[in-house]
């Protein structure tokens, strides 16, 4: 009688076992105490391979009491606390009668299951610490980013850095935007060529140490935006010709007027390429990972290129097909990056026009944009528009009406846009990006977009082919941001291609 009520318990430790075992979240005090009395628990009984097993999870964990791991912990400890009712049970067979060799194999049993989630446990506490040791690489993200662009060349120029923090330090500004990859094709720091596929990023190795750089940056409270120019790639255009855009030739790779040479924008191996690096930056440490030329060329003999892969879709849809191009760009290569890093932040520039109308020759189209990026950043640096631009002359004078003018007509295409979202949801269709095209975006994706998305390039430098243009001095940099704030946002980036800023710009 006596071992069939102990069969009957051990079957029932079986069944806890299998029962608890996939959650392991158990409240029970004993479990919760269990982990530190085992320390100095001399009379348990468990086999020596299981032993060391549970004395090198006490010493993992242990000594990782700072990574704060609750649910491993509760896990660990009613694994002792099981531990400890086996044993029991074990005991009370052994003393009381000869075990039989049924009640043996369900000992077995029981303690080689324990091992194993003993096994899935480490992986898990791996896993945890990794995440945690990733999460603590990063700062959120400010409610109001004010960033300057610094070039690969600042980056690395302790002098150009030690005005930074003195910068970060006594004004308004809380963030950089460093090169990661320019408009030359090479990255600025060593990656690592393991997290590559076919294509192996060069480094000019103009930033000799990239981890300390972000980490001194990070202890100074200041958000770090890696830049990456995705298909303006003369190096890469140089060394795999097959990716590139060509002349009508189809053998030789184009060109615009200053010798720039473009990757074809439909070509996968390019998208993937460009988000290894994004994931590769992220991993070491950069907060956020803004993309530039994120479109086709502007200048040049566009009507002389031919595009390898992009060919087929712009010859069907002559008018629209360069925006559908960027769309499942932008859809395919945000989706691909945020799998294996879910955290991270994604922004990308687009012209400053891009406000008001879609730009059919370079493929952008505001709201494809919005709804793919986390931010997006306008280029709307007054100098960049016509010098009869809304009836200022030259334009580059009136900053505070040229932004204000941009920010009008992304309000009025974001409060569109939410309403064929909705509309969109209720019909059960794609979302439609004009008239004419739609996002191949999953509509249920997609949130209500908000107005404060839109995080503008502002101009911090004179525009000496500008005719009649002024130089550019505090007044009229501050109405640029004067123009930001009456739209009720305070988020911007800077723009100066030298990374050459006036202190006295900036607020303290």
């Amino acid at each position: 009688m006596f071992n069939l009520q102990l069969s009957k318990k051990i079957i029932t430790i079986v069944g806890l076992i299998w029962l608890f075992f996939p959650c392991l979240t158990s409240s029970n005090n004993d479990a919760i105490n269990y982990g530190e009395n085992y320390k100095n628990n001399s009379e348990t009984n468990i086999n020596s391979d299981t032993k060391v097993k549970i004395d090198w999870f006490l010493k993992s964990f242990y000594n990782n009491l700072d990574l704060k791991m609750p649910e491993t912990q509760k896990k660990i400890d009613y694994i002792y606390y099981l531990y400890k009712k086996v044993n029991s049970i074990k005991n009370s067979l052994k003393s009381n009668s000869k075990m039989t060799n049924n009640q043996k194999e369900i000992f077995y049993y029981i303690e080689n299951s324990l091992e194993q989630r003993i096994s899935y446990l480490q992986l898990e506490i791996e896993e945890e610490k990794k995440a945690l040791e990733e999460k603590n690489k990063h700062i959120k993200t400010p409610l109001k980013v004010k960033s300057l662009y610094y070039t690969s060349y600042a980056g690395g120029n302790s002098k150009k850095i030690n005005s930074l923090y003195n910068l970060a330090k006594n004004t308004e500004i809380n963030s950089v935007t460093i090169d990661i990859k320019d408009v030359s094709g090479y990255v600025s720091f060593q990656l690592n060529n393991k997290d590559f596929d076919k294509i192996k990023p060069i480094s000019n190795n103009r930033i000799k140490d990239i981890e300390s750089l972000i980490k001194t940056l990070h202890e100074k409270n200041i958000y770090v935006i890696g830049r990456i120019v995705v298909f303006k790639d003369k190096l890469l255009a140089s060394n795999r010709p097959d990716l590139a855009i060509k002349w009508t030739d189809r053998k030789t790779v184009w060109n615009d007027y200053s010798g720039n040479k473009y990757m074809d924008p439909y070509s996968k191996e390019v998208w993937d390429y460009n988000a290894n690096i994004a994931t590769a930056a992220y991993k070491i440490g950069f907060d956020e990972i803004n993309f530039d030329y994120v479109r086709f060329p502007s200048d040049g003999k566009i009507s002389s290129t031919y595009y390898p892969f992009a060919n087929k879709i712009l010859r069907n849809n002559p008018k629209w097909g360069k925006i559908m191009v960027i769309d499942k760009f932008s859809n395919y290569f945000t989706k691909k990056i945020r799998k294996e890093n879910p955290n991270i932040v994604l922004s990308a520039d687009v012209f400053g026009l891009v406000t008001r109308i879609d730009l059919l020759q370079i493929g952008q189209n505001l709201e494809s944009f919005l709804m793919n990026f986390d931010y997006v950043g306008p280029m709307v640096y007054p100098s960049h528009y016509g010098r009869k631009f809304l009836g200022y002359s030259p334009a580059d004078n009136y900053p505070y009406e040229i932004i204000l003018d941009a920010f009008k007509n992304s309000k009025i295409k974001v409060q569109n846009l939410n309403k064929e979202i909705e509309l969109a949801k209720i019909e059960n269709r794609k979302i439609k990006l004009n008239y004419a095209i739609s996002s191949d975006l999953d509509v249920n994706s997609i949130e209500k977009i908000k107005l404060s998305k839109i995080r503008p390039w502002l101009q911090g430098f004179t525009c000496t082919r500008c005719p009649g243009a002024t130089e550019y001095n505090r007044y009229k940099f501050r109405r640029q941001i004067q123009a930001v704030n009456d739209y009720n946002l305070d988020s911007w980036w800077v723009w100066n291609s030298g990374s050459r800023y006036h202190y006295n710009w900036f607020n303290k």
